[in-house]
């Protein structure tokens, strides 16, 4: 009996062994997906992750909807970087099975780079290997880069070098810039990912994965513009967030769907919005024709919000000049403004920039009959239906950091909309639109993008290429706009939008790219 009870426990012992060991080798590729990932340097605003092998290359060469993102020139660059080089016979058997990722990086001479990280298989790739490989495409020579062994690629056809390292456990990190290599090299990866990697099973499933760094966006904007503090994406510029999305792809448009993780010891405005629950979304009905972009906000309880946005306030010390202006209405005018406004609000608020450059705040109302006796009282009256607040502020410390531009605000009600802006001119030219039912939706390309949203969010932001495009001509750096304008390029696409739903103190997220009508049927 001693001797089976001593094999029995003997047996259970290996099996154990032999469990763990599977299990801990199983794991493997995801933990790898996280170290490479890690050697990234954090300046990336954006990570594409995509598996290298052929089947994403005929789909990315076949599509204009990804040319139409990266450009022409960085198209090239990532063909011959494929065709030449990690499709070569030497190096090609190292990268069977790995992914590449593709990171965006903001550099300090105002220009972005493109840097490549990939990892290899066991074994890797031996120097002697690539040092013998003759290729009429391109030539490899030794190079010290921030003092540690690289290589230095010339592709002939485009007459470019491109530099590689190999950083940690047979991970590869390549640029055309050699300057982002070095960075890459000297940086000090973290313990743990900033980013939520997707497990194997998931990373099978999909095409590709984005990474998103929502705290690199305005540094790389700041390259981008004339003016660093332009309010395109800025609530979520602001938020100190990480996305990571599946993309889903279609002929005419790129999907992305996942979740976006906000830093929960830097709240942020935008955070707030993450304890409601998602609310079928309406305003966009009522934005006008000529929307280049928008930021539309929605929660199923104004109440609350208003008693979170409150403490928000409070610790960013605003409490007091907000308790000061509400005072001062009260004795000048005896509206208990804050009270009264509360009961009148719906639960949809935006704001929309037109392609004329001109800011409207549309908030939705319960009863816009019952609140113009307190917008009247409280403001000078232009005429029957517009005038303008007599106090500073009042919609910034009332719903807080969406409405930063609108200082003393001009207003109009609209049926059940308080309409602002800091002209009369643009009232007059929203109502205009709202009298005629001059809206977007009104539109056939923006139905045909409209079938692509969640039709539950709390935060979606907008973007109208067509409409955008002078915007950007009048803000963009001229290279920037060089850069928008070739062919194919982001013009290409109908619109944009990038939707956060609340979810376990998270938001789920839905992004999507839509080209136009017309481009669509020329994609194959």
């Amino acid at each position: 009996m001693k001797r089976l009870i001593i094999i029995t426990m003997l047996l259970l012992a290996a099996t154990a062994v032999i469990t763990v060991t599977y299990f801990k080798n199983l794991s493997l590729p995801g933990l790898r997906g996280s170290q490479v990932i890690n050697t990234i340097p954090s300046t990336a605003a954006l990570i594409f992750e995509f598996n290298n092998d052929d089947s994403f290359y005929d789909i990315y060469d076949s599509s204009a909807l990804f040319s139409s993102i990266t450009g022409r020139s960085k198209q090239q660059e990532l063909a011959v970087l494929h065709n030449t080089v990690l499709n070569n016979v030497v190096i090609k058997p190292a990268l069977n099975g790995q992914n590449l990722y593709i990171s965006l990086h903001p550099q300090s001479d105002h220009s972005t780079e493109l840097l490549y990280t990939i990892a290899t298989n066991t074994g890797g790739l031996k120097v002697q290997d690539l040092l013998a490989i003759r290729d009429t495409g391109f030539s490899i020579k030794q190079e010290q880069l921030a003092n540690k062994p690289g290589f230095a690629i010339h592709f002939n056809v485009i007459n470019k070098d491109f530099y590689i390292s190999q950083l940690i456990n047979n991970v590869y990190a390549g640029s055309f810039s050699r300057n982002l290599v070095e960075q890459c090299i000297q940086y000090k990866a973290p313990s743990v990912s900033n980013f939520k990697v997707l497990s194997d099973q998931q990373a099978s499933n999909t095409l590709g994965t984005l990474y998103i760094n929502t705290q690199q966006l305005t540094p790389l904007f700041s390259q981008l513009f004339r003016q660093a503090n332009t309010d395109i994406l800025q609530p979520l510029r602001i938020t100190t967030a990480t996305s990571t999305l599946s993309l889903n792809y279609k002929t005419d448009a790129l999907m992305f769907n996942g979740y976006t993780s906000i830093n929960a010891h830097k709240a942020s405005y935008l955070s707030l919005f993450s304890h409601f629950k998602p609310v079928d979304t309406h305003l966009k009905d009522v934005f006008p024709i000529t929307t280049a972009y928008s930021c539309s906000f929605a929660v199923n309880d104004i109440g609350r919000f208003v008693k979170l946005l409150d403490k928000w306030q409070q610790k960013a010390g605003l409490k007091k000049e907000k308790n000061a202006l509400l005072s001062k209405i009260k004795a000048e005018t005896g509206i208990a403004l804050q009270n009264e406004l509360n009961k009148l609000l719906s639960n949809e608020f935006a704001i929309v920039t037109t392609r004329f450059d001109e800011k409207l705040a549309i908030i939705q109302v319960k009863n816009g009959s019952a609140l113009r006796p307190f917008m009247n009282n409280i403001s000078t009256m232009l005429d029957e239906e517009t005038g303008q607040l007599n106090y500073n502020r009042i919609p910034y410390l009332l719903l807080g950091d969406a409405f930063t531009e609108f200082r003393r605000p001009y207003f109009i009600i609209l049926d059940n909309y308080l309409v602002l802006a800091n002209t009369p001119r643009e009232l007059n030219n929203y109502k205009e639109n709202y009298l005629n039912s001059s809206f977007l939706n009104k539109t056939e390309n923006f139905a045909a993008f409209e079938n692509l949203q969640a039709k539950q969010c709390n935060v979606a932001f907008y973007v109208n290429f067509k409409n955008l495009s002078p915007v950007l001509k009048r803000n963009l750096k001229a290279d920037s706009y060089k850069i928008y304008q070739q062919e194919p390029g982001l013009k290409n696409f109908y619109g944009a939008s990038y939707q956060l739903s609340a979810a376990d103190n998270e938001f789920y997220t839905n992004f999507c790219l839509q080209s136009t009508k017309q481009d669509s049927v020329a994609v194959k």
